[in-house]
């Protein structure tokens, strides 16, 4: 008997052997998924971008569904995250966040880390949110006042996925006081990532997780240095920077599904022993073949018409007309660039100058005194732009203004239109007062592209700059920094500023978009009265 039992349990260690045995030891490789979305944005329903010159319908969260569902029949076990900036701009303060938190609820989210924008319209308003979320929240570096909040916003959480025990947490940028609107207090952020995340990491080893998952909001080069310092991190989802990517930095694999919810990012790997093992990186663009979400689509589409019906509710009111008509935005000061640039320069309270070109100022028609609503900004700002930090020195700033003064065309001038700035490359400006002269030569030069092969002119229009700091009017000096708030278009060459694409410019994303800072500013400096003041002037005409 005693030989037959030796006999039985040998043929069973040579199953386990050939066909391999599942259970604690991970001996079997189990087949995992984290699919991704970052800085949804508010990005509820499927919206047009140009592709190659067409128009392509991407996004929604009625497809991130689809998608995912599709993703987790091919797999042993799945997650589905978002690394932030789920909730931005008038959606999110017409309607609270609940289009956003059903709609991802729905989809199937598991685990979610605050952006810092979840907390731009306050705490009482994100709890609002959170309280359609039936999904975990988790940020190790966030603590704030209000005690429903703060019981929802948990530093980690542990997953039991197809046998594996995964430990995640969040972390928020650093840079959050920078980057988010005041929240009324209650909300701080600690900024030293680095060794929250090693105590962190250290507690869920200790608790038995066999995978370390960080799930960030501060952008690739932070967690290229996260990935870097802190060992025993075996994946990071990232967001913030609105870039998509993906990196192994020693052994900790980064990924980052960029923006707006174009597409799911999807990390296919297997999992024994204790280790990763060959992982695959999948941006699965959601158009329209990848199908839809009927209950989702039904539900947003619902979200959408209350939002439309409360776009033209007051949210403020200015005691001056807004002139927007192209022929003065183009051409001279006016009332609309003047607020829009001062709406940035009081967000962003530590840069010097705001520049916006006039080419993005809409509605052409001057709006009467009165009233302000969402509608009338969205009207005015149609792209919605982010806006950009730039540092630059006085001599590279005397430049861009340069290129600003050659966008008006004077007859017999000797620059041909493609050889200078584009006629919507005329700059509204914050923070700084300029003197044009017309009767001097533009700034003019050969394009290829957005890139400049050979300046034939360097313009001499431009003959006295003063920028406002500490309260005072300071001429411009070609040595100083200044800090620039610029639009993406114009900091990615648009217009003819190839100034801003100089090899080793300091460009930062604010993630700030320009109606949101427009409406926030309209909404906290009820009314506004913006006034021409003598920002631009001019010698000749």
């Amino acid at each position: 008997m005693a030989g037959h039992l030796r006999l039985i349990l040998a043929l069973l260690m040579t199953v386990c052997l050939n066909l391999g045995c599942s259970g604690n030891g991970q001996n079997t490789a189990v087949r995992l998924a984290i699919m991704t979305t970052a800085d949804l944005q508010s990005k509820i329903v499927p919206y047009e971008v140009k592709e190659d010159g067409q128009k392509v319908s991407v996004g929604g969260l009625e497809r991130i569904a689809a998608a995912a569902k599709t993703v987790r029949h091919q797999v042993d076990g799945s997650l589905l995250l978002s690394s932030g900036d789920d909730l931005v701009g008038y959606l999110y303060a017409l309607l609270k966040g609940d289009p956003e938190m059903v709609g991802m609820t729905l989809a199937g989210y598991d685990v979610v880390t605050p952006g810092n924008h979840e907390f731009d319209y306050g705490l009482a308003v994100y709890r609002n949110a959170l309280a359609q979320a039936k999904f975990d929240v988790i940020s190790a570096n966030t603590t704030v006042t209000d005690p429903e909040v703060a019981a929802r916003i948990k530093p980690w959480v542990v997953k039991d996925v197809a046998g594996v025990k995964i430990g995640l947490f969040g972390l928020m940028t650093p840079d959050f006081i920078k980057v988010c609107s005041p929240p009324g207090g209650g909300v701080k952020v600690n900024p030293e990532t680095i060794p929250v995340a090693k105590d962190v990491v250290g507690k869920l080893k200790s608790m038995g997780c066999q995978l370390i998952v960080a799930l960030t909001h501060q952008g690739m080069a932070l967690d290229r240095n996260l990935a870097a310092e802190v060992p025993g991190i075996d994946i990071i989802i990232g967001g913030h920077d609105h870039e998509s990517g993906y990196a192994v930095v020693g052994r900790t694999i980064i990924a980052n599904d960029g923006l707006g919810g174009k597409s799911l990012g999807v990390l296919r790997f297997k999992f024994r022993d204790g280790a990763v093992t060959d992982p695959a990186w999948e941006q699965i663009k959601l158009t329209v073949e990848v199908g839809s979400d009927p209950k989702i689509h039904a539900l947003m589409a619902g979200y959408m018409a209350q939002c439309q019906a409360k776009l033209g509710q007051k949210i403020g009111e200015t005691t001056e007309e807004l002139d927007a008509r192209e022929k003065t935005v183009r051409f001279q000061e006016s009332t609309a660039g003047n607020l829009i640039t001062d709406a940035w320069l009081n967000w962003f309270d530590q840069a010097d100058v705001a520049l916006l070109n006039s080419g993005t100022i809409r509605g052409d028609k001057i709006y009467p005194a009165g009233p302000v609503t969402y509608l009338l900004v969205n009207e005015i700002q149609q792209f919605l732009g982010e806006i950009i930090r730039v540092q630059l020195t006085g001599a590279d700033l005397k430049q861009v203004l340069e290129i600003d003064a050659s966008s008006l065309v004077v007859d017999g001038d000797g620059c041909p239109t493609q050889s200078r700035a584009a006629s919507g490359g005329f700059l509204q400006a914050g923070g700084l007062r300029v003197t044009i002269d017309l009767k001097q030569q533009p700034f003019c030069a050969t394009y290829s592209g957005r890139q400049v092969t050979q300046i034939i002119n360097p313009g001499a229009r431009v003959v006295k700059v003063e920028i406002r700091r500490r309260g005072n009017w300071e001429n411009l000096d070609p040595v100083a920094a200044y800090s620039v708030l610029v639009n993406d278009w114009m900091a990615g060459g648009g217009d003819g500023y190839y100034v801003f694409l100089k090899e080793g410019l300091k460009k930062e994303p604010t993630t700030m978009i320009t109606t949101d800072v427009l409406a926030s500013y309209i909404k906290q400096h009820v009314p506004v009265s913006p006034k021409v003041e003598g920002r631009i002037t001019f010698i000749g005409k």
